[in-house]
């Protein structure tokens, strides 16, 4: 999990998943107040990792049925949601 640049205090689950839904809000560290921009490339790793899978399904429920579909879609966007914040990293603004 990523950690203040400053302190080293690391940066919750919840900070990283808020801010990832909303639209890549920077995260100010609790404990000394310095503010965490997202960086490019985990940006476009998550956007890769959300949409990406999606994709891949999609081409395949042609051939396996669409409850197939559904489940699979059920059981691998959870997964890359928590999967998600351990991957992102962050720089000072």
């Amino acid at each position: 999990m990523q950690r203040c640049v400053d302190c080293q205090t690391p940066f919750t689950w919840k900070q990283i998943n808020k801010s990832v839904w909303l639209a890549y809000k920077p995260i100010t560290c609790p404990n000394c107040g310095m503010l965490h921009k997202v960086q490019f490339l985990s940006r476009i790793l998550a956007s890769i990792m959300m949409v990406g899978p999606l994709f891949v399904l999609n081409f395949i429920a042609p051939f396996a049925g669409t409850w197939s579909f559904i489940i699979s879609v059920l059981l691998v966007l959870p997964a890359v949601l928590l999967l998600l914040p351990s991957i992102m990293r962050y720089r000072l603004a």
